[in-house]
């Protein structure tokens, strides 16, 4: 009977140079999303509103955080409160006309007014300071909405609202 060689051993740690000429690590930069690039655009509407926020930020370099938060929430609401009121007579129509006519009641602007009235709590786009007194109404009358379960049943019907919006 014939032998068999004796097995050889066998590293389990391969070296740097067979490493990098096996595996191809792909380069994160390229698989990123350019709004300048029509084939990133139409794939959802997250990489969407992803890519209009990099066009805003380019467009506009200078913008402040308040005017960032501004559009990113723009992104998401059927309308703004701005609009709402120039094409309606009263605020009846609006989905959520009574959490939307306290907070302009009570001198708040009527798009963060509309973003709180979805159910937002961006409170930060009406002041960083916490001790700022439109803030902390503002903050008063959204936990008593809260409270009262406003935003767990379904908005009012109205004839040119998109319900298949869902607030975030």
């Amino acid at each position: 009977m014939k032998r068999l060689p004796r097995p050889t051993k066998v590293s389990a740690i391969a070296s740097a140079e067979s490493a990098s000429s096996t595996h191809r690590y792909k380069d994160l930069n390229s698989m990123a999303l350019d709004y300048r690039n029509p084939n990133d655009w139409g794939r959802c509407s997250l990489t969407d509103n992803a890519l209009k926020l990099q066009q805003f930020k380019a467009l506009n370099p200078t913008a402040t955080k308040r005017e960032i938060n501004s559009f990113l929430c723009s992104l998401y609401l059927p309308f703004t409160g701005t609009e709402f009121l120039a094409t309606h007579e009263t605020i009846d129509d609006h989905p959520y006309s009574a959490a939307f006519g306290q907070f302009l009641g009570n001198g708040i602007d009527p798009d963060i007014a509309n973003i709180l009235a979805f159910g937002s709590k961006r409170f930060d786009l009406i002041s960083d300071d916490f001790d700022d007194p439109i803030r902390q109404l503002a903050t008063r009358i959204y936990s008593r909405f809260e409270e009262m379960g406003y935003w767990d049943k379904l908005p009012q019907s109205s004839s040119n609202i998109d319900y298949d919006y869902i607030p975030y």
